[in-house]
């Protein structure tokens, strides 16, 4: 992230980054603004042949749970997301 916004910075490209990488870092003078319509992927990836130990199985369920939620509650007419509240504290 940092060596994306130096690039863009000294002028040799364009950039996306998430909100979360710009907050983590942000280089002076580099601007950000906001993809209309774009959509987040989240990918899981798991080791070895099914299936899957319990707790990744119980990851994967509440992913997916979160996906539905995000995914039919987010997304307002106007077609913008509105920011949700967290209903979990972040962990490492």
């Amino acid at each position: 992230m940092v060596v994306m916004q130096a690039l863009v910075a000294a002028g040799l490209g364009v950039a996306t980054q998430t909100g979360l990488a710009l907050r983590a870092h942000h280089i002076e003078g580099v601007v950000a603004t906001e993809v209309p319509g774009s959509e987040r992927h989240i990918y899981a990836a798991t080791y070895g042949e099914p299936p899957d130990p319990p707790a990744t199985a119980a990851l994967l369920a509440a992913l997916a749970d979160a996906a539905a939620s995000v995914t039919s509650s987010a997304v307002p007419s106007s077609g913008r997301r509105r920011p949700r509240a967290a209903s979990r504290p972040a962990g490492p």
